[in-house]
C-alpha cells in the first residue's frame, strides 16, 4: 500500500498516543498506591477512565458536527498533553490526600478527551487511503496497537523502576506532545469531503438528534447493525481475558506458577499480532470476501475458546491462546472494514462513537458478570459462557452473512 503522507502522520501520532496512554496508566496507578496505600484508589483509576470515555463517546457527535476530524484529533491530543503536564506537576510538587479529588478530576478530563481519539482515528482511515487498501490500513494500525499493548506495560514497569513514577508521567507528556505535532501535520485537504458533507444541513438539528444519528444509522443499516450486534456479544466474551480471571484459571485449573497468567496473555496478544500480519499479507483476498472472513474468524475464536475450557495442559493452552487471538483479529479487521465501506464519511464518526460507547459499557458490565460467575461457579463456567457467546456470534454472522455484503 502506498501510504499517503497524511496517513503516515496519523499512524505515527497514534503510536505515540497509545504509548503515552499505557505509560500514563502505569505511572498513575503506581503513584496512587505509593501515596495512598489503598487498593480502592487504584481500582478507581480504571473506573474513572472507563466512565469518562463512555460519556465522551455519547457526546462525541456534538463535537463531530462542529469541527473537522483532524482538528478534533489534534486538539484532543494537545489537551491531553496540557492536562497530563498539570497532573505531573501536581503529583510532583504538592500532592496530598486533600487534593486527590482534583487528581481524579484531571484523570476524568484526560480520559474524556481520549474518548474521541479511537472513533475519530478509525473514521479518518477511509479518507486517507483508497478503499481497496482499507484492509491493509486497518491491519497495519491493528498490528501497531497490539504491539504497543503487548510491550508497553513491560516498558512502563521498567521505566517506573528506572526513572521513578513521577518521571513516567512526564514521559507521557512528551509522548502526547509528539502525537499532537503529528496530528496537526495531517493535511486537511484530505478531509474536505467530510467537512462539506457535515456542513450541508437543511434544518438546524437539536443536540438530541445529533446524539441519536449514529445509533439510528447503525439500526437502519443491515451490515453495520449485524457487526454491532456481533461486537456486543464479543465484548461480553472478551472480559474473560482480564488478569483477575486468568490468574484464577492458572491457579485452579492449570496448577502452575502465577507467571503463567502472563504467558497466556502474551500468547493471546501474539495471536492478535499474527492475525494482523496475515490480514496485511492477504489484504486483497480478505477485502473481496469480508463476510466469509468475519464468519470464519468468529468460528475460530469460539471453537478454540471451548477447547481452552476442556484442556488443562499448559503448553497446549498457550497454543490455544494464540489461535483465539488470531481468530479474533482476523474477524475484527474484517468487521472494521465492513463498517468503513458501509457507512458514508458523514456518518462514520458518529457510528464509531456510538459503537465505542456501547462496547465500553458492555465490557464493564461483562467484567462484573464474569467475576461474579467465576466466584459462584468456578472459572471454567466463565470460559464456557465466553465460548457460548462467541458461538452465538458465529451463528448470527452466518445467518446474516448476506447482510454483511449490503
Amino acid at each position: 500500500m502506498n501510504h499517503s503522507v497524511s496517513f503516515r502522520f496519523l499512524w505515527i501520532g497514534q503510536t505515540f498516543a497509545n504509548l503515552g496512554d499505557v505509560l500514563y496508566i502505569v505511572g498513575l496507578i503506581s503513584l496512587m498506591y505509593q501515596l495512598t496505600g489503598s487498593a480502592v484508589y487504584m481500582t478507581l483509576v480504571p473506573f474513572f477512565i472507563t466512565m469518562s470515555q463512555f460519556l465522551s463517546g455519547l457526546l462525541a457527535p456534538l463535537i463531530i458536527d462542529r469541527f473537522r476530524l483532524r482538528s478534533i484529533l489534534a486538539f484532543s491530543q494537545l489537551g491531553k498533553t496540557c492536562l497530563s503536564f498539570i497532573l505531573g506537576w501536581l503529583l510532583f510538587s504538592s500532592f496530598s490526600f486533600q487534593n486527590i479529588t482534583f487528581v481524579f478530576l484531571l484523570v476524568f478530563m484526560i480520559s474524556f478527551l481520549d474518548g474521541w481519539s479511537t472513533p475519530v482515528r478509525n473514521s479518518m482511515v477511509p479518507l486517507l487511503v483508497q478503499q481497496i487498501d482499507l484492509v491493509k490500513a486497518n491491519s497495519f494500525l491493528s498490528i501497531l496497537d497490539q504491539t504497543i499493548r503487548l510491550g508497553a506495560w513491560s516498558v512502563g514497569g521498567i521505566l517506573v523502576v528506572w526513572l521513578g513514577t513521577y518521571q513516567v508521567i512526564y514521559v507521557t507528556v512528551v509522548c502526547y506532545f509528539a502525537s499532537s505535532v503529528m496530528m496537526f501535520m495531517i493535511k486537511e485537504t484530505h478531509l474536505n469531503s467530510h467537512s462539506e458533507e457535515t456542513n450541508q444541513t437543511s434544518l438546524p438539528k437539536t443536540n438530541w438528534v445529533k446524539i441519536k444519528e449514529g445509533w439510528v444509522f447503525i439500526w437502519k443499516t443491515p451490515a453495520v447493525r449485524t457487526v454491532t450486534i456481533m461486537s456486543v456479544m464479543e465484548s461480553l466474551a472478551s472480559a474473560v481475558w482480564v488478569a483477575a480471571i486468568i490468574y484464577i484459571y492458572v491457579e485452579e485449573v492449570l496448577n502452575v506458577g502465577e507467571e503463567w497468567w502472563g504467558y497466556i496473555n502474551a500468547s493471546f496478544f501474539l495471536g492478535l499480532i499474527i492475525g494482523g500480519f496475515i490480514s496485511l499479507r492477504y489484504n486483497r483476498l480478505i477485502n473481496e470476501h469480508l463476510s466469509h472472513v468475519i464468519v470464519f474468524g468468529t468460528l475460530i475464536s469460539s471453537v478454540f475458546t471451548f477447547l481452552f475450557v476442556v484442556n488443562s495442559i499448559p503448553w497446549l493452552i498457550l497454543i490455544l491462546s494464540i489461535l483465539i487471538g488470531f481468530g479474533e483479529q482476523l474477524g475484527g479487521i474484517a468487521q472494521q472494514t465492513t463498517i468503513q465501506k458501509s457507512s458514508p464519511h458523514k456518518e462514520l464518526p458518529k457510528v464509531y462513537s456510538a459503537q465505542y460507547a456501547l462496547q465500553l459499557v458492555t465490557y464493564a458490565f461483562s467484567v462484573l458478570l464474569l467475576g461474579y460467575l467465576t466466584e459462584l461457579l468456578g472459572v471454567n463456567a466463565s470460559f464456557l459462557l465466553a465460548s457460548f457467546l462467541l458461538f452465538t456470534s458465529f451463528v448470527f454472522s452466518f445467518l446474516n452473512r448476506k447482510q454483511l455484503n449490503q
